[in-house]
């Protein structure tokens, strides 16, 4: 249950957007800004000021062994610091390249969805992922407001936090242990926190919001599909 002041916040948050249809029509996302997907990741890199300074680096030590590369003792140190450098690069861009979002940024993404209820495929997804480019980008937390390349890698990323919401509830749900003893005991006095699935934060507040998200979810997506196939009479 949401406490008064975090309601307050999030009605404040809403009430700062601009309406639907405005912001449908200044949707820019990075696909439609840059001829590639390669162009739009050799961008981000450009504009992470450590991971160039990672890459300046290794470039400087080059120039330099092709000054000192007759001078034995500094070329053999030179080449050691190069080694070196372009394995902190590389760790670096593995750390850009799987760098996440902290619990803010999440439930900034779980409150667009809960509060736009987006469909499979739909427009909301486009203006989700505007949103949480522009968020990220004002409030410093990504470098560009280009975080999200299309409304397909929010999407995914949204599903893969209810992905592991569910797997991670499956495992350290208090049923999978009481399964031995549940035989010997008698239905009735099962209480209800033996089957509560567990989401895999402490935080309660997070959680609070990916159980709402994620019923939000299975709503659009099954509303989605029943008007796409009509003929099929489900419940």
């Amino acid at each position: 249950m949401q406490t008064p002041s975090e309601n307050t916040d999030v009605k404040l948050d809403t009430l700062d957007e601009p309406s639907a249809h405005l912001i449908e029509e200044n949707v820019a996302l990075p696909e439609d800004t840059f001829n590639s997907y390669r162009s739009y990741i050799l961008n981000e890199i450009a504009r992470c000021k450590p991971l160039m300074i990672m890459f300046l680096i290794p470039v400087c030590l080059v120039l330099l062994i092709t000054f000192f590369h007759d001078i034995k003792g500094i070329l053999v140190f030179l080449v050691i610091s190069l080694i070196l450098s372009i394995i902190i690069l590389l760790i670096g861009i593995t750390a850009f390249v799987s760098e996440t979002l902290n619990k803010g940024s999440i439930i900034k993404l779980l409150v667009e969805v809960i509060t736009r209820k987006p469909a499979v495929g739909g427009k909301e997804w486009r203006i989700i992922a505007y949103n949480m480019n522009q968020y990220l980008f004002d409030h410093g937390i990504w470098h560009t407001p280009y975080y999200f390349f299309c409304e397909h890698r929010c999407h995914k990323f949204f599903k893969s936090l209810i992905k592991q919401t569910r797997s991670n509830a499956h495992l350290s749900s208090p049923t999978n242990g009481a399964e031995n003893t549940q035989s010997n005991t008698p239905a009735k006095e099962v209480s209800n926190e033996m089957v509560k699935p567990y989401i895999f934060s402490s935080d309660p507040v997070l959680e609070a919001y990916l159980i709402k998200a994620a019923e939000i979810h299975k709503e659009a997506e099954f509303e989605y599909w029943r008007k796409q196939y009509p003929e099929v009479d489900l419940p």
